[in-house]
């Protein structure tokens, strides 16, 4: 039986000034499943997402990623499971020192991948993507459209179990948002998990995903 792709056990955590952030939180997501959370700003959605991929940690309870429990002193954990996850959004910011080609492939370079597939695989999120043009572009000069595009090829061109978007639709256009939506179903049919944080309900259905309502700290 495969381990869920992550789950978080009655988690609590505050923030700097005390306050709650999370409140006995309990999330679980299996293999081929999704989760889309929905809830205002503020609510703790970004520090979901920072605890899945060890940059916070919870006062008590437990984070699970690929079955492996992440706490702040598993450096190597938290390190292997990292490569597995694809961001947009939230703590995923594209790197300002690489080009766009090389913010794209970083997961692959990561990864350890032949120069060859690399170049294969880059091509091809840049076409999907439509982001030829400014392929040797840095962020900065990047449009907020270009610069979110970018993050969903980054995220793509791995094939890694688990992606992870903080508010899918920022910045981009209607007509842009829906082939971005296009490319999340596409990711849910090919039985990747996903894991969406939005402020608003994403208006469509993705195949196999389940939406929550993150309110004062707590799923409904």
């Amino acid at each position: 039986m495969k381990e869920p792709v992550f789950e978080l056990e009655h988690v609590h955590m505050r923030t700097d000034r005390g306050g709650h952030v999370f409140r006995d939180l309990n999330l679980k997501v299996e293999p081929e499943q999704s989760a889309v959370i929905v809830g205002s700003s503020g609510c703790g959605k970004t520090s979901l997402a920072e605890l899945l991929v060890g940059l916070r940690f919870p006062q008590t309870g437990e984070v699970k990623l690929f079955g492996e429990t992440l706490q702040r002193r598993k450096k190597r954990v938290i390190r292997r499971a990292r490569k597995k996850i694809g961001g947009v959004g939230g703590p995923f910011g594209l790197l300002p020192s690489l080009t766009v080609s090389e913010n794209i492939t970083l997961p692959l370079v990561i990864a350890g991948e032949r120069q060859k597939l690399q170049r294969e695989r880059l091509l091809r999120m840049l076409s999907e993507f439509s982001l030829l043009k400014v392929a040797g572009k840095y962020p900065e000069n990047l449009t907020r459209v270009e610069y979110s595009l970018v993050q969903f090829a980054r995220a793509a061109i791995a094939n890694q179990p688990l992606i992870i978007i903080d508010e899918p639709s920022a910045g981009l256009d209607p007509k842009t948002y829906r082939r971005v939506f296009e490319f999340l179903v596409k990711v849910a049919l090919s039985g990747r998990s996903m894991l969406i944080l939005a402020s608003e309900p994403i208006g469509r259905e993705i195949p196999g995903a389940v939406t929550y309502n993150l309110v004062n700290g707590e799923l409904a």
